[in-house]
């Protein structure tokens, strides 16, 4: 990994950088708590700033939370950052991989939209970093900072995580794991099997696949295929956290503000399912990563919605954060509902004790938060009381 620096660059005193993900899972996520998945860079970023433990996306479509934040204003952060610093007048530009934020994003000088890689049948992870699809939003940042035009926000957005999984597989090494062997059954015939009867292969410990997986579990899946599955997606993560730590090395200022986000997260079998936006909507696909370096350390237990985003970065350029202050860290109002937009239910909402959702089918569900982090253990039935205090 190179960390050659440019000789010159200009920048605002304190640049912000800003890397929003659609499809990004707590679960995988050092500094949220994972157990299998490792992300450094990230974590270090957590250590001396601000984690939001319960960051909820108001739409479970990336686009749709991401235009209310850059949705035009009288005030918009964006311009707050423009005329901030030693750098008035520095650009905040975008970077990204997917049309369709683009398409709403006035907010910014510039927008730079990278073609994404097709997805085939016979496609296979990259062989290297420098190949992958958030390889190129990286490179393209690195640039831009080397331009002369100075900037005070370059922010990139990537949709690999929803679209294409080419992250070289060696980022997740798999140690002394002993695949089955079937030699055993090679000349032995195993009474009360048909001799035409198949043996199933052995699950691979990673795979090798590019394209997204959709799949449902079924209720006699091998859990072996499920750690399979979240290996590859973590083996994603660790791209990011790579990437991340790339880009801080090498662009030409050395202690920018950074802001990690997902726009909507990432079914790991929570909801039944392995995939992006399918199956049955449930938390773990609208409760997502949300860090601000340097303004902590701290964390923030509550329940927060991702239309904060807009507030949260006016006071970042002005200096100021009453939104991180102590008395916002241990204020709760236990009247607060975060209502969630999608078209797979037809409810869902968020309080500081509870997620409720009404599936399409009309069943309701209700899950004890913050304790029931992934929804395992539906309490609906036993508790009626609290579903009739849902107004929906």
């Amino acid at each position: 990994m190179s960390d050659v620096r440019p000789a010159q660059s200009n920048h605002a005193a304190k640049p912000l950088i800003v890397l929003s993900f659609e499809g990004l899972a707590t679960a995988a996520v050092g500094c949220y708590g994972s157990s299998w998945n490792q992300t450094p860079a990230i974590d270090t970023i957590a250590t001396g700033g601000c984690v939001w433990d319960r960051w909820i996306a108001t739409d479970d479509e990336s686009a749709a939370v991401m235009q209310k934040w850059f949705a035009d204003q009288v005030d918009h952060w964006s311009q707050r950052y423009r005329d901030r610093g030693q750098c008035s007048g520095g650009a905040v530009d975008l970077i990204t991989d997917d049309p369709s934020i683009g398409r709403h994003a006035d907010c910014f000088d510039r927008v730079i939209t990278l073609p994404q890689l097709p997805v085939g049948d016979t496609d296979e992870p990259a062989d290297d970093i420098e190949s992958t699809q958030l390889a190129s939003i990286i490179a393209a940042a690195i640039e831009r900072d080397s331009e002369a035009e100075p900037w005070n926000v370059l922010w990139l957005h990537s949709n690999f995580l929803a679209n294409r999984w080419d992250a070289p597989r060696s980022l997740f090494p798999i140690d002394e794991i002993e695949l089955p062997s079937r030699e055993a059954f090679e000349d032995v015939e195993l009474i009360g099997m048909p001799n035409d009867e198949v043996i199933d292969e052995p699950t691979l410990p990673i795979f090798d696949t590019v394209a997204v997986p959709r799949q449902p579990i079924g209720d006699s899946v091998d859990p072996d295929w499920i750690t399979s599955w979240m290996r590859t997606y973590g083996c994603q993560v660790r791209l990011i956290d790579l990437m991340i730590e790339v880009l801080l090395q090498s662009i030409g200022v050395e202690d920018p503000q950074v802001i990690v986000v997902g726009t909507n997260g990432f079914a790991l079998g929570q909801n039944g399912w392995i995939g992006h936006h399918c199956g049955p909507l449930r938390s773990p696909e609208i409760r997502v990563p949300m860090i601000v370096s340097d303004i902590g350390p701290i964390r923030i237990s509550g329940p927060t919605s991702d239309q904060t985003m807009v507030d949260l970065l006016c006071q970042l350029a002005d200096g100021s954060c009453s939104l991180i202050s102590p008395a916002a860290w241990v204020k709760t109002d236990p009247s607060l509902e975060i209502r969630t937009q999608s078209s797979r239910a037809r409810a869902a909402v968020t309080t500081p004790k509870w997620f409720y959702v009404r599936d399409e089918d009309e069943q309701e569900h209700l899950f004890l938060k913050p304790d029931d982090v992934e929804d395992f253990n539906d309490v609906g039935r036993r508790r009626l009381d609290v579903i009739e205090e849902f107004d929906i």
